[in-house]
């Protein structure tokens, strides 16, 4: 993984920072996380900020929180945190674009009895996705975007709509 954040880091340094146009954004969807044979589906949201450093090249930082979800006597949580190299299609009013990085997951199970066991889990691994930004102007546009996350003995499916801000 340390590999893959250095070529992503190598492939921006070309265009340097003074072309950066950076941006913020939150979205809200649907969302699986799976791991330890237990499955989480629930809504959540997705707070990212990342800067574009070419038409079609910018880096990603995201963060993807899974609401909390009570099965049983337990009270479920995850998140995943993930660094990702994002390349689009330039065009007018309408980008698609790919994604591909690292990511690290967390989960936490908390039994409503305080005296069971508290299960903590974190995994590393790779996050993939598409998706499309919708200009509505200069600097604001909507996207529409389908992530997978492979974290070894966990996984994370996230399909969420929101908003980006440039400036």
């Amino acid at each position: 993984m340390r590999i893959l954040f250095f070529v992503i880091s190598l492939m921006a340094m070309p265009f340097g920072v003074a072309q950066a146009q950076n941006y913020v954004g939150i979205s809200g969807g649907l969302m699986t996380y799976e791991a330890n044979d237990t499955e989480i589906d629930s809504q959540g949201f997705t707070v990212v900020a990342g800067g574009q450093f070419d038409p079609i090249l910018a880096i990603e930082f995201s963060y993807s929180s899974h609401s909390s979800v009570e099965v049983g006597a337990n009270d479920y949580k995850a998140s995943v945190m993930a660094l990702s190299g994002i390349l689009r299609s330039p065009g007018e009013g309408f980008e698609p674009f790919l994604r591909l990085g690292i990511a690290r997951g967390d989960s936490d199970i908390t039994p409503e009895n305080e005296n069971d066991e508290r299960d903590d889990g974190t995994e590393d691994g790779f996050i993939f996705g598409l998706g499309a930004d919708f200009s509505l102007n200069y600097n604001s546009s909507l996207r529409l975007e389908y992530v997978q996350t492979d974290m070894g003995d966990a996984e994370s499916d996230r399909l969420s709509f929101g908003t980006i801000y440039r400036f």
